[in-house]
């Protein structure tokens, strides 16, 4: 693990049951011949340290035909996309699990027409039992798209993104990093805490959202913070190799696939 805060450990707070299942994990590792991982080994070569077991075989993507989600994608928004600016649209998406506070979530909205950037927001269907009055009354949204679920791997693809506001999900992570996107990070639990210390203090493509006295981050800290990402070039340019390191793992004599053929023949 990269060197972070002892309060943003996974198993923290009263989360005894996670911090159980981590040394379950660790026990039953040595049952298995092999441990896949859909990671590369450049990502975090001290997590390969641990064991010789784990094997490092992704980036690994879900297809456009085969989604992990039984919402229905917005493949509009695609078209929307299509019309705006090369690295001008903010694209904010908490994953399929995390859960925002009311409170919050009327910030996030506040923060977001503060922008006053064209934005994808993807807003689930069982967000906050969302409906007309979930929104605050002077969120206007007018410059951008909320949708109830979206094409995520081809929106961090798209030429006219700029960042991505992201709860830091590994399946998220990797999708972000295949497509080059700097990171705005808004983690809530577990692996997401880890997963923004790789992104802002070792890969170095992102910047971290910080909460105020209330435990709540400002509509002002998500304006600020925007703007200091699409202003940093070195970020810009690191997720650009970290793009290019990642897919080349994939890429026929890349260590990923490699690892995933020797794998195959061993199965066999």
């Amino acid at each position: 693990m990269p060197l972070m805060d002892t309060e943003n450990f996974p198993w923290r707070g009263h989360d005894k049951l996670h911090f159980d299942h981590l040394v379950q994990e660790m026990q039953t590792m040595k049952l298995g011949e092999w441990w896949l991982c859909n990671t590369t080994y450049n990502l975090e070569p001290a997590a390969f340290s641990i064991s010789p077991r784990l094997l490092p075989i992704g980036p690994l993507m879900a297809s456009d035909s085969n989604r992990s989600s039984f919402w229905e994608e917005d493949t509009a928004c695609l078209e929307w996309l299509d019309q705006q600016q090369p690295q001008s649209v903010v694209y904010v998406s908490f994953g399929s699990m995390a859960v925002m506070d009311p409170n919050q979530f009327n910030e996030l909205a506040l923060g977001i027409d503060l922008l006053d950037k064209p934005f994808i927001w993807v807003v689930r269907p069982n967000d906050n039992k969302v409906n007309v009055n979930a929104y605050p009354r002077d969120f206007h949204g007018k410059r951008g798209r909320t949708v109830g679920w979206a094409p995520q791997k081809k929106i961090l693809n798209h030429p006219a993104l700029a960042c991505f506001i992201s709860h830091c999900g590994w399946n998220s992570t990797v999708e972000g990093l295949c497509g080059g996107t700097p990171f705005l990070c808004w983690p809530f639990a577990k692996d997401q805490l880890v997963n923004k210390s790789y992104i802002c203090d070792v890969w170095k493509v992102g910047v971290g959202l910080e909460k105020d006295e209330n435990g709540v981050i400002s509509k002002e800290e998500i304006k600020i913070k925007v703007e200091q990402l699409l202003g940093d070039e070195d970020i810009k340019a690191r997720s650009l190799r970290m793009k290019e390191l990642t897919m080349n793992n994939m890429s026929k004599g890349g260590q990923s696939s490699k690892n995933l053929e020797m794998f195959i023949k061993w199965a066999q």
